[in-house]
């Protein structure tokens, strides 16, 4: 009969490691070289490889913290919709009556936490955003790379969404709202449907850039006959133009789109994306590892300090002592719920009443 793996694992910080029981071994046989009723020695680092027969599905969900109040068009940046470059997760924002957002530049820079002053700490030189208001993306991301024509690409893989996009193209656009891929060989119409949503970048007019939805497709053997129609651009208000872009600031303006015709031009990007209005906000600081700062109030980090002593003494098995430290813990969080709570408070009467 053939054995059978068994596997566990340990956390360490924020990695985690994989240990296999180790079947051959015979907890009476080796005590004398293991300890007495000892279980430890049976788990090793695994053992022999295995193809294609172990999966590990792990979420890691860090702590986090925002450095400075949320403030548009500061550190708070709305954004059209996503898409997926590289595999890889990409948000994306068009300003109303605006050239294409650079996000290396200000005010969008706020992204990268080095132009800011804020965001990571405990020694990382890392950047994170965080992202609300979105139907499928709000939490912690990591950015990986700030475009300069409107794209923030960051390192959350998009495993299960295969958006087709293509960059440095000669795409014809004209008045009537029709691109075609002018001389090149692709053919528009086969990827897309009405309905479905355009992210254009790269080309000179302004007004042939952002996030535009299809409202109709025409399919044709000929390149440029192979046609897409758009109908509606959508686009972010800054905080000069809310005003005049008849939308408040937590809202997505929207217009009939209006081309420009030009053509000649090679290098315009078309990326399918997804409509997605919602928020990011920069200068956020993660908990990466046991480097890392932990901004905790004076209450609880005693309590902290209880709390570790506590578990060490109770490994040591000393229990007696490792009870006195938790009930100094819970005392210490209990004075930092106690500042917390409102209201008018009752003092006892009596000879040692408070006057």
């Amino acid at each position: 009969m053939a054995s059978v793996k068994a596997y566990a694992y340990y956390m360490e910080g924020s990695n985690i490691s994989l240990i296999e029981k180790d079947t051959s071994f015979d907890n009476d046989a080796n005590s004398k070289d293991y300890g007495p009723g000892s279980n430890r020695a049976q788990w090793k680092s695994p053992l022999a490889d295995v193809d294609s027969g172990l999966e590990i599905l792990y979420t890691y969900s860090p702590t986090y913290k925002v450095g400075v109040q949320p403030t548009i068009d500061i550190n708070k940046f709305y954004v059209n919709g996503w898409t997926v470059i590289g595999g890889y997760l990409a948000f994306l924002r068009y300003r109303w009556n605006s050239a294409e957002v650079d996000w290396t530049s200000h005010p969008e820079r706020a992204v990268k936490s080095a132009s800011t002053g804020e965001g990571d700490t405990g020694g990382q030189s890392l950047d994170y955003i965080l992202v609300g208001g979105s139907s499928r993306w709000n939490g912690i991301h990591r950015v990986q790379t700030a475009g300069t024509e409107g794209q923030l690409v960051t390192y959350t893989k998009v495993s299960n969404e295969n958006l087709p996009y293509w960059e440095d193209q000669d795409i014809d656009f004209s008045v009537d709202e029709v691109l075609d891929a002018g001389d090149e060989s692709l053919h528009l119409a086969d990827y897309f449907s009405a309905g479905d949503y355009v992210w254009i970048s790269g080309c000179g007019n302004v007004n042939n850039n952002g996030l535009f939805s299809i409202a109709s497709v025409s399919q044709d053997e000929t390149a440029g006959s192979s046609t897409i129609t758009v109908g509606t651009a959508y686009a972010v208000v800054n905080s000069s133009n809310a005003t005049t872009a008849s939308t408040g600031l937590n809202n997505e303006y929207s217009a009939a789109a209006g081309f420009t015709a030009n053509t000649g031009e090679s290098d315009i990007n078309l990326y399918k994306a997804h409509r997605d209005f919602s928020y990011i906000i920069a200068d956020v600081n993660v908990l990466n590892d046991e480097a890392d700062e932990i901004d905790l109030p004076n209450y609880l980090a005693k309590a902290s300090v209880d709390y570790v002593k506590a578990k060490y003494l109770e490994d040591q098995g000393q229990f007696k002592e490792s009870e006195y430290f938790m009930t100094k813990f819970r005392k210490q969080v209990e004075k930092y719920n106690n500042r917390l709570v409102t209201g008018p408070r009752m003092i006892a009467s009596g000879p040692n009443a408070i006057r």
